[in-house]
């Protein structure tokens, strides 16, 4: 369902390691063609304590700067779906090349977090 979603410049991320004992998937990640954002979608684990399922937005992944976010947990395989499609929407209209990352992930966060969070900025205040 979310691949033939997906914004342009968006790719469903292959990774190793990306499937649980019984072959099924632990997560399904998506990155965008900058490489400098990866969103993903962790499905409930009753082993983990986990019993939603939780939407991350990391910056800069694979670097020592890596920063990662939880956007949302909700109960529905459908709705964080949704949820992760419109994340990389809205970071697509605001991204601006390399320089606007941080802001661009900033804004769509924002918009797809529940509105009763308050959440740390991605993005370091001028000076």
């Amino acid at each position: 369902m979310i691949d033939e979603e997906l914004p342009a410049d968006w790719d469903r991320e292959r990774l190793p390691g990306g499937v649980d004992a019984e072959r099924r998937p632990s997560f399904v990640a998506f990155r965008h063609a900058s490489g400098d954002v990866r969103v993903r979608i962790t499905p409930p684990n009753a082993d983990l304590g986990r019993n939603a399922h939780r939407l991350t937005l990391t910056l800069f992944p694979g670097t020592e700067l890596a920063t990662t976010r939880e956007v949302r947990s909700v109960a529905s395989e459908e709705r964080v779906g949704e949820l992760a499609v419109e994340l990389m929407k809205l970071f697509v209209g605001r991204y601006d090349g390399p320089t606007d990352v941080e802001r661009a992930a900033q804004f769509a966060i924002e918009r797809v977090a529940p509105p009763d969070v308050v959440l740390d900025s991605l993005v370091t205040p001028d000076e």
